[in-house]
């Protein structure tokens, strides 16, 4: 079991996602105290060397490294790994198919049909034996729950094995319940509700992403283990208005 699989048990993890494809930034995520931090492959515009380079930035620190690919993708499920991270998060897996298919490409055969090229996740083939021996258990395999249709299947998806993590994509998911930015209200209670009874009868952890530190609080409370309070940008945003506003008064 790796740390941040057995610190979920113990409660909740609170990480970051990373939009600004900076290692620099990156680094002070994991010297700020993040459990765990998402390179978003997905929403920013980032190569995969920028990956690599926050890749490194958070080596030998507390840090969980995770990258949210782009899409559902055997070749960048697969080219993320190799970088040597902890796990991959894979968006918009609305159907049991998508889950079976995310898990294979996480894992070695016999588990997977993942494709063996470890560059960096091997130490750059100087410990590839032990990397292959291991990685199947130690890789987690995050899928994201972002619309009705996956909410609705989330038993399933829950279900499959080798999926580790179910996470709700908040803005998204509030996009397809036709109430964009609105956390609130009893569809979006019912879907984080329908997520949580899926996880925990299929013995896995729910992860969210938490709008505000309240709202972070809160989903803690109802059982979320895995919990984005944001990403670097935006918090910088948020501090810096923050100190020009009371300036300026």
């Amino acid at each position: 079991m790796t740390d941040i699989r057995q610190r979920m048990t113990d409660g909740p993890v609170y990480g970051l996602f990373l939009v600004s494809a900076s290692a620099l930034l990156t680094e002070a995520a994991a010297c700020a105290g993040v459990d765990w931090a998402v390179i978003d492959m997905e929403a920013a515009a980032m190569t995969k060397a920028d990956a690599l380079h926050q890749t490194q930035a958070l080596s030998g620190t507390g840090a969980t490294a995770i990258v949210r690919v782009p899409c559902l993708d055997r070749h960048a499920i697969e080219s993320a790994l190799d970088l040597g991270v902890d796990g991959v998060m894979v968006p918009k897996v609305d159907r049991v198919e998508d889950a079976e298919l995310a898990a294979r490409c996480t894992r070695y055969p016999p588990q997977g049909s993942r494709g063996v090229n470890p560059v960096r996740a091997s130490g750059y083939f100087t410990s590839t034996a032990g990397y292959l021996a291991t990685a199947n258990e130690r890789v987690l395999c995050v899928v994201q729950v972002e619309s009705r249709e996956s909410v609705a299947n989330s038993g399933d998806i829950a279900a499959v094995p080798g999926v580790d993590l179910l996470f709700v994509g908040t803005g998204d998911l509030l996009m397809d319940l036709g109430q964009p930015g609105d956390p609130t209200g009893p569809a979006f209670d019912q879907a984080r509700q329908t997520v949580l009874a899926a996880c925990a009868a299929a013995g896995k952890p729910a992860g969210i992403f938490a709008p505000s530190t309240r709202l972070a609080r809160q989903y803690a409370k109802e059982g979320f283990r895995f919990i984005a309070v944001g990403n670097e940008v935006g918090l910088f945003v948020q501090s810096a208005q923050l100190a020009l506003n009371m300036l300026r008064k």
